[in-house]
């Protein structure tokens, strides 16, 4: 990604496999003087590219040590200002918590916090207008639902599509990001996000329900006892059917959240984005899981704080849900939406760093600024 390299930006790989990063030439240069950084470490200026070793780099062939072990000339320390901890960060792991904790600062900016509360309120609204409606006409209840679902995933990818390019602009230039500063193509990111969920929710549920339907077609008309070779097939396809089930959630849910960097941050098509995010799922599968069981974690303290006084005064607690009178479900649907604004914000903002994080080694520090 263009936007977030920078032309002094190094990438150090350390002997014992640690990976740094460093904003500017003269920086690494000060770093190799004072022995910070040893030379057997290899380094390269952008993430597709090749390691290679220190000495071979012409920006510091003039520091290379001499062969009896003498420093090169101007090798000796001299003082400097103190180092800065965004100067030298740790990648992977590590470096990717702290990040998470990074992206806290991030979320809490007035226009991203704007662009989550609308997004929470619409999402409030089209809840209570469903509920509204099931009430009213429940012969409808299916379209319903498809339409309200529909609606908040164009609202949900919207408001992706926002604060992913608000989150592209602040990390690529080192400051706060502002609205007018945000692309015109907001709809249309949202719009190729909706075609590719679209695409993979159809996908998987699909399958889920093809397997369902063919065990009734397999499966005696007549309720009796199926003879053993049909019963083994009917076997595989109930497990089959289950663990397909099982596993749509999450990955919807990856793909929820995931694809919003992928489409915003490489402005790919529909078909080269679900490319994109599968190469992604298959490369960084464990490491994704990882990151965010964290940031739903984080999410879920952010959240609690405000949504459990919701669900209290509404006495959802305890005894599960209740229906809701048209006098308590709209304030409900509306206060829900409107406490789930950092919950939203955070989530959406944590995945821009998880994915730069995953795709370009990228590290940021809010201290930076």
């Amino acid at each position: 990604m263009a936007s977030v390299s920078t032309p002094e930006l190094w990438y150090i790989r350390l002997p014992d496999g640690r990976v740094l990063r460093v904003r500017s030439t003269e920086t690494l240069r000060r770093f190799l003087k004072s022995g910070r950084i040893p030379w057997d470490s290899r380094v390269r200026r952008d993430p597709d590219e090749a390691w290679l070793p220190l000495i071979a780099v012409p920006e510091f062939a003039d520091l290379v040590p001499k062969e009896n072990g003498e420093s090169a000339p101007d090798a000796t320390p001299t003082p400097e200002a103190p180092t800065t901890t965004a100067e030298l960060k740790a990648l992977g792991l590590r470096g990717l918590v702290e990040e998470l904790f990074n992206a806290f600062e991030s979320t809490l900016q007035r226009p991203k916090l704007t662009t989550a509360a609308l997004t929470g309120l619409g999402i409030g609204i089209t809840l209570l207008v469903a509920n509204v409606t099931v009430a009213i006409a429940p012969e409808w209840v299916w379209c319903t639902y498809l339409a309200a679902g529909f609606v908040i995933l164009l609202l949900f990818n919207i408001c992706t599509s926002i604060l992913a390019q608000l989150t592209t602009l602040e990390l690529s230039r080192f400051r706060p990001a502002h609205f007018d500063e945000v692309q015109g193509g907001a709809f249309l990111y949202a719009v190729r996000l909706t075609g590719a969920k679209a695409v993979i929710g159809v996908s998987l549920f699909g399958l889920a329900f093809l397997l369902r339907s063919l065990q009734t077609w397999i499966a005696p008309s007549d309720g009796a006892i199926p003879n053993p070779a049909i019963d083994i097939v009917l076997n595989i396809l109930h497990a089959g059917s289950l663990i397909l089930e099982a596993i749509c959630c999450p990955v919807i849910g990856y793909a929820t959240l995931m694809m919003g960097p992928i489409y915003v941050v490489e402005d790919h098509s529909i078909g080269r984005g679900i490319y994109e995010w599968v190469g992604m799922l298959r490369e960084h599968l464990g490491r994704i899981y990882l990151y965010q069981a964290i940031a739903f974690t984080f999410a879920a303290i952010l959240a609690l704080p405000v949504v459990l006084p919701i669900l209290l005064a509404f006495g959802l607690t305890g005894g599960g849900l209740r229906d809701l009178r048209i006098g308590e479900a709209v304030p409900f649907f509306l206060l829900i939406g409107v406490a789930l604004t950092p919950m939203l914000a955070y989530l959406l903002v944590a995945h821009v760093f998880i994915y730069l994080n995953l795709r370009y080694e990228f590290f940021y520090s809010a201290r930076e600024r």
